[in-house]
């Protein structure tokens, strides 16, 4: 049992310090309106990350046989990036303020975290591997398994809690011309990601 918490746990910590697109959405959104929008984004991204571990697990049995899922998936993902990059890139430089988080708000934020983690079809093969790792080498029986992936997503929605609320501290640091070149390079950082995601709907999956 101490050893899945202690590997699980570890694993997630791993992952979510992974530079990603949902890891530059943590920072942009905390600067521009509060940690709480981090802590929706991150939800969206733990919620997802639960149907591809359930889908890894089960050997994707449950899911609906879509021809060239792949395809549909990458290419969904890299017109979404592209946008969202768009947007940020030229997104003109405003004062930050605090922003109370609305219902509406919170939906918006969750929705964004599950869109960015679940259009990328990278995570799920991730999730795949590490299933296909553990039950392979057989490192822990089911129930522990279970108990794995548990401090895993713990550990990845606990650090990324811990992004936002870091980057919204030091939102007193940001003037409007740095605030603008961040969204300018986090922009960049997923329109970057959004070709490579086209690149490979229309290269590999076609």
């Amino acid at each position: 049992m101490f050893d899945a918490i202690i590997s699980g746990f570890g694993t997630g910590v791993v992952l979510s310090c992974m530079l990603g697109t949902v890891f530059f959405a943590l920072i942009q959104n905390s600067i521009d309106f509060g940690y709480k929008s981090g802590i929706f984004i991150a939800l969206g991204v733990i919620i997802s990350d639960i149907f591809f571990i359930s889908a890894a697990m089960a050997g994707t049995s449950f899911l609906p046989d879509t021809p060239k899922m792949s395809f549909y998936s990458s290419f969904l993902g890299g017109i979404l990036l592209v946008g969202l990059g768009g947007t940020n890139f030229f997104k003109k430089s405003t004062e930050i303020k605090t922003t109370k988080t609305h219902l509406g708000n919170a939906l918006y934020y969750f929705g964004k975290g599950f869109l960015l983690n679940a259009l990328n079809p990278v995570n799920f093969f991730f999730w795949v591997a590490i299933v296909a790792h553990l039950q392979t080498e057989k490192y822990f029986p089911f129930n522990l398994q279970v108990v794995f992936f548990a401090f895993c997503l713990l550990a990845i929605f606990c650090t990324e809690v811990g992004i936002s609320f870091s980057a919204s501290r030091l939102r007193k640091l940001f003037t409007p011309l740095l605030l603008q070149r961040f969204n300018q390079i986090s922009g960049i950082v997923f329109v970057g990601f959004g070709i490579k995601l086209l690149y490979d709907a229309f290269v590999k999956y076609v």
